[in-house]
């Protein structure tokens, strides 16, 4: 009898517990054990700081801003893989910048791509965007109306598409001019043809249950949820990096625990499409780093 190579077995085994699943459908068991290992991440050819890492949803690319700190000119860049932990730059991400600050990037597997920008948040109060990558550039670049900000001061200062493009997790905060948000918590929209529109956000409830929650990020299924959690006050502050999980795409997450081996102050995580690696930032030696842990 002819047997199905082990190694095309193991893929599609990966590539269902992958998969973006349907509404009611139960969640698969995510891979075992706890995340541990934090080791830095490699960016060839680039030696500025790097924050709010997304890896694109098969895994190749690598996302990231530079510093978001009021003296430097923020902008997206992207790497594409190489072996293990690292990666290789290709540069600014063409498309997506401009003189304001632009970040936090995320992409569905259809390559669209939204990121958070404050390009025209002081005339419009937008500051979410989206566009079409391709070819290591952004088209028909877009504000997304459904997600204007209600006055100034308050802003959606991180996004996270899901897989299928269908929802986005977002972080709406207040500002009253320091680096840290006063308020912030995780939201919920449905995507309603170009446009996104807030629902559902009962969905996050647990996890917004204590402390100021931000950088929402989305397995590739929609079954696991990570997130910052930031505590105390200034020059106080803990950020930290959550976890939680749910029965089915389409219900609410569980009450969320924090990954201990990962320690504070780090910031943005993002999930591999195997869910076996967590990507983040943390500052070390008066830097900003990508790191990863690993289960």
């Amino acid at each position: 009898m002819r047997r199905t190579p082990l190694a095309l077995v193991i893929a599609c085994a990966l590539a269902a517990v992958a998969a973006p699943r349907a509404a009611g459908e139960p969640c698969a068991v995510p891979p075992p054990g706890e995340f541990r290992n934090p080791e830095p991440v490699a960016i060839r050819g680039y030696d500025g700081e790097a924050m709010e890492p997304f890896l694109s949803r098969d895994g190749r690319l690598l996302f990231f801003n530079n510093r978001n700190e009021p003296a430097d000119r923020t902008d997206i860049h992207w790497a594409s893989s190489a072996e293990g932990a690292a990666f290789r730059y290709r540069g600014l991400l063409g498309g997506a910048n401009s003189p304001a600050l632009d970040g936090v990037p995320t992409m569905d597997l259809a390559g669209r791509f939204c990121f958070v920008s404050t390009r025209s948040y002081r005339t419009t109060l937008d500051t979410v965007h989206c566009g079409q990558f391709e070819a290591g550039r952004l088209r028909a670049v877009q504000a997304v109306p459904g997600l204007r900000s209600a006055r100034m001061g308050r802003l959606i200062f991180d996004v996270e598409l899901a897989a299928d493009g269908q929802t986005m997790v977002f972080a709406d905060g207040t500002f009253s001019g320091g680096a840290a948000p006063d308020t912030a918590v995780l939201g919920l929209a449905r995507r309603r043809g170009s446009d996104f529109v807030r629902n559902g956000e009962s969905v996050l409830a647990a996890a917004n249950a204590e402390g100021r929650n931000y950088a929402p990020a989305l397995s590739r299924d929609a079954c696991e949820l990570f997130f910052t959690r930031l505590t105390g006050f200034f020059p106080f502050y803990a950020a930290t990096i959550w976890r939680a999980v749910r029965r089915a795409p389409d219900s609410a997450f569980a009450a969320p625990r924090r990954l201990r081996a990962i320690d504070s102050f780090a910031e943005g995580p993002t999930i591999s499409p195997d869910g076996r690696a967590l990507y983040y930032h943390a500052r070390r030696d008066g830097r900003f780093r990508l790191f990863r842990v690993t289960r």
